[in-house]
């Protein structure tokens, strides 16, 4: 698949069913590479664009940013990894979920700013 960023291939946002939707938006992948220049590090994405019917059976939300493209969760390993992570992402986006093993980005323009727990 195409690159669509110096270091994100839009392989990386395809929905995980198999059904091949990837309409990720563009600006949050520009965003997602600034955070990635920044850190000098990879950032791995675990959940990208999600079809309806994938998303309702990992039992995600029916309002999901994730349906539209505006919303990507990314890899935690640690609560150090966590802590730089959020440093750097309350500077460029204004909707973070915390989880243990992921924390989840979008720039869904329907939705009001808010950091929330899973």
């Amino acid at each position: 698949m195409e690159q669509i960023s110096k270091n994100f291939n839009l392989s990386e946002f395809v929905c995980h069913c198999g059904c091949g939707q990837k309409h990720i938006n563009r600006v949050l992948v520009h965003k997602l590479q600034k955070i990635r220049d920044i850190m000098g590090c990879s950032l791995t994405v675990t959940s990208g664009v999600r079809c309806q019917s994938h998303n309702d059976k990992i039992g995600g939300s029916s309002t999901s940013s994730h349906i539209d493209g505006y919303a990507v969760d990314l890899k935690c390993e640690s609560g150090l990894f966590r802590q730089i992570l959020l440093t750097e992402l309350t500077k460029v986006f204004m909707r973070i979920g915390i989880a243990k093993n992921f924390v989840h980005i979008d720039i869904d323009p329907g939705k009001t700013a808010s950091v929330w727990l899973y």
